[in-house]
């Protein structure tokens, strides 16, 4: 009996030298750069998208791209393959079973005449998982099928952010059309009035004709404007996985009207990285490495299987169901310690040792990168909104000076050449501002979808 318990004392100590994972040490609380990790007021990657975006157009448009878009169905079909992995793996735990029938005729020496054999049976195989050789290489095969998953999830919040990025573009345009055609009709106005004063003797033809360059320089945007439109509308349908066509949108007359969850006036934890798929998904790896490894250390250890077989053997076939004369079956144990492939076991552990320091590797980098690009992006989205503080001041003053300019050359007091340089001013300073408020939008966007938000609407 003390010889029994000190074998699974043995084998007990030798299935406990798995490796326990233990997530590598990453300083989380520094990882965004300005931010107070104490402040949990508001956890914006836990919103899902429906509450984020609440225009019901654009949710639409983002329903129909979780359905239709041929990146997101092809992580579908590798989450299938990774679950039938899974599920091989974990089969590989219980016994196997199969059938075999067999014929022939058997001769004992040269002199004899052949003897028929028949025989019917079963067998049965099974490795003792007592290592956890098994065991490792199931969670492997588990932590590869979670990582999958993410990854999927990290494909829905790009999917999500393209979407979203692509339509408020679209309306962006249509805003930028709209000024653009309202200012087209502003200087048809200016020139008509440039030519009652050179009829007037006011202006010379000078002033007419560069009144009608700037009108043809205005004329000139409409065209990069339709094919901006026409391209955008394109990239919606290739996302949504349909064919080109034309793509419906909220009417919206101000830029300023659009407005998304506010989300860079609270405090972001370090902690809201673990909404983030990709850096659950690097996570999920370094895990299957590490189970990886186990099993293949495991693997240098002798192999217990046991083998069962019954079979019903007979000269002749009516004999075969003649029980228990024709019925033969037998079960084997046995311990197989590797020897002449010990190398290659060996080997294989120190691959699946490197492999694993290799995915720590990246995890780390994965959380860095994290942090660095929600940093980034709280940043960029204060500076923007600031920049657009002062262009809209900028617009303001110089709409005035372009107002008082005309009046000031309809009276004398001007010239053509201060009109048409407060003009150009107010143009440039009013598509400075659409597009000032579009990099607001779109960093919102960003800024959402670098927290890890978008991939799950429940």
């Amino acid at each position: 009996m003390r010889k029994y318990i000190y074998i699974a004392i043995a084998l007990l100590t030798l299935s406990s030298c798995a490796v326990k994972y233990q997530q590598p040490d990453v300083q989380k609380d520094a990882l965004i750069r300005n931010a107070d990790p104490a402040d949990t007021t508001f956890d914006i990657a836990a919103l899902n998208w429906k509450d984020f975006y609440s225009d019901p157009i654009l949710t639409a448009l983002i329903d129909s791209a979780l359905t239709g878009n041929l990146d997101l169905q092809v992580e579908i079909l590798r989450i299938e393959q990774a679950s039938a992995q899974f599920k091989q793996a974990k089969a590989s735990l219980f016994p196997t079973l199969g059938a075999n029938a067999s014929g022939g005729y058997l001769r004992s020496d040269l002199g004899s005449n052949p003897t028929p054999y028949f025989s019917l049976g079963l067998n049965l195989s099974w490795e003792i998982d007592i290592w956890g050789k098994l065991s490792s290489a199931k969670r492997s095969q588990y932590q590869s099928l979670l990582a999958q998953e993410s990854t999927k999830n990290a494909v829905i919040t790009s999917l999500v952010a393209n979407i979203a990025t692509a339509y408020y573009t679209l309306i962006t345009l249509d805003i930028e059309k709209e000024f653009i055609l309202s200012t087209i009709k502003n200087r048809e106005e200016y020139l008509e009035t440039v030519r009652h004063l050179k009829e007037a003797a006011q202006v010379n033809e000078v002033a007419v004709l560069q009144a009608e360059a700037q009108l043809m320089s205005a004329r000139a945007y409409i065209p990069d404007i339709e094919k901006a439109i026409y391209k955008v509308e394109n990239s919606i349908c290739t996302l949504l996985g349909i064919p080109p066509a034309p793509v419906q949108r909220k009417k919206v007359s101000d830029i300023f009207d659009i407005s998304l969850t506010c989300i860079d006036e609270v405090g972001i934890p370090a902690s809201l990285l673990r909404n983030r798929p990709d850096v659950l998904a690097s996570e999920y790896r370094l895990k299957s490495a590490l189970e990886y490894y186990n099993s293949a250390k495991a693997a240098m250890y002798p192999a217990l299987t046991l083998k069962g077989n019954v079979s019903s053997d007979a000269a002749v076939f009516a004999q075969w169901f003649a029980m228990p004369a024709s019925l033969i079956y037998g079960i084997i144990g046995g311990l197989t310690q590797p020897i002449f492939n010990g190398r290659a076991l060996k080997t294989q552990k120190e691959v699946a040792y490197k492999e694993f320091e290799a995915a720590e590797s990246s995890f780390k980098k994965a959380v860095l990168s994290a942090g660095e690009e929600v940093s980034n992006n709280i940043f960029s989205l204060k500076a923007d909104k600031e920049k657009v503080q002062y262009l809209r001041k900028q617009y303001i003053a110089l709409d005035k000076a372009y107002n008082y300019s005309v009046e000031l050359l309809i009276n004398g007091y001007a010239t053509y050449l201060d009109v048409l340089s407060a003009q150009e001013g107010v143009f440039n300073a009013q598509i400075g501002l659409i597009l000032g408020a579009q990099n607001c939008i779109n960093g919102q966007i960003e800024l959402y979808r670098s927290l890890g938000g978008g991939w799950s609407a429940e």
